[in-house]
């Protein structure tokens, strides 16, 4: 599966863990479950999910080097959440009631075409199954002319509640579930998504533009490094969703999943708690997820030291990030020997900066860990942008990493 067709179909957090499983399953990755007891084995490949749309992925490889190195990211993005199934009337017809999912830019999901996606929960044989779906019809979200807004252009409050209401039917419509063929619909984990294929831009088309950039090729990354890496000791690919509302979920970062996962690992193994804890000392942590270039017009909103595209990979400094000056310093020099291209990135001081993946498990694991990504334009947009050859410098250092044992190199 090509980038631009992990962006395309990748719609949801579910359809990102389902296309990573995909991915996995063609490349022998074996499927585990956390009921079940495991017997890994040296050099096996294994992965699992949870809740539909997370998914952590491991390789075992020589066990003289028992450590835990660690790669995350995230698989949702921001979006707007669909609220119960009923439709609200207007002067129009119907519209769906919605909330805000993350912190998108709201302006641009306006006038666009957007897909209802994500899973229907469906009873079937007295059970509940989880369907993925993405609605045949689109959507759309109309702006209000500027003939009765004449200040729009110079900037405008924008009510979810009220202005972000798709139109969806002037009649013949009762639910937002009619948009689907499945029966038997108990609930729903629904969104409205910007459906709009990846695409190229620039003089020499050098640039990527899609939806969902943030943090879908930081999941892809991992991935490609994961299924090409020789592994060293433990490798694991961690992709959690609900990271754009605080990862405080049963599949977010912030909750006991990774424990419980690195737990039956060290245990299938034979391992002993001394060795867990050893393995994460001498382990290692990539959190993955985009910056910001520098704006072309707006240079005053970054730090004094630019970040440009295609200038390489970002390593992340903030107080609110696990980068530190030891970290930092042995993925450097990882970096260096093997030419792979970096630039550090620092948050403006009179700026907030978001968290990470990365403080949530450094902390609950005790492990060494730098905060990189891509850095791209538009973050949160319904379409955002980057430049292509950057990817391929992160796929290298996943790669790279996931080889590495960094207790020993430094």
């Amino acid at each position: 599966m090509t980038l631009e067709e992990f962006l395309d179909r990748s719609l949801t957090s579910y359809h990102a863990t389902r296309n990573c499983q995909e991915i996995l399953n063609e490349n022998g990755f074996q499927k585990l479950s956390l009921t079940e007891k495991w017997n890994l084995q040296e050099g096996g490949k294994y992965y699992l999910t949870k809740n539909q749309s997370a998914l952590i992925a491991f390789k075992i490889g020589d066990l003289k080097d028992y450590i835990f190195n660690i790669q995350t990211a995230h698989t949702d993005s921001p979006s707007l959440k669909i609220k119960g199934n009923k439709l609200i009337d207007c002067v129009q017809g119907k519209r769906i009631n919605v909330e805000e999912y993350g912190s998108a830019i709201l302006y641009s999901l306006f006038d666009r075409p957007l897909k209802i996606a994500g899973r229907l929960l469906v009873e079937n044989n007295g059970k509940i199954e989880g369907k993925i779906v993405e609605s045949k019809n689109f959507v759309t979200i109309p702006s209000l002319a500027i003939h009765q807004n004449r200040v729009v252009n110079d900037g405008i409050k924008i009510s979810i509640q009220n202005d972000m209401l798709p139109l969806v039917a002037s009649d013949n419509i009762e639910s937002v579930y009619d948009f689907f063929d499945e029966k038997n619909i108990i609930d729903a984990d629904l969104y409205l998504v910007p459906k709009v294929p990846a695409y190229y831009s620039g003089f020499n088309n050098e640039y990527i533009n899609s939806a969902r950039l943030d943090n879908l090729t930081g999941c892809y990354s991992i991935l490609e490094g994961l299924k090409n890496c020789k592994a060293v000791g433990i490798s694991l690919g961690c992709l959690f969703d609900n990271e754009e509302i605080g990862s405080a979920t049963k599949q977010g970062a912030n909750s006991s999943l990774i424990n419980s996962i690195l737990v039956k690992i060290n245990s299938s193994l034979s391992k002993t708690e001394d060795d867990l804890i050893r393995a994460y000392e001498n382990g290692f942590m990539l959190s993955i997820d985009n910056a910001h270039a520098t704006h072309p017009a707006h240079a005053e909103k970054s730090d004094l030291g630019l970040v440009k595209m295609g200038e390489g990979l970002v390593i992340k400094h903030n107080i609110k990030y696990t980068t530190d000056g030891y970290s930092s310093a042995l993925l450097k020099n990882l970096l260096k020997k093997n030419k792979i291209k970096y630039q550090d990135f620092y948050c403006h001081s009179d700026m907030r900066s978001g968290s990470t993946l990365g403080l949530f498990i450094s902390t609950r694991l005790n492990i060494n860990s730098v905060d990189i990504g891509l850095c791209q334009l538009a973050m949160h947009s319904a379409c955002e942008m980057m430049k292509r050859s950057d990817i391929e410098e992160l796929i290298t250092c996943s790669k790279l990493a996931f080889e590495t044992n960094f207790n020993c190199e430094n």
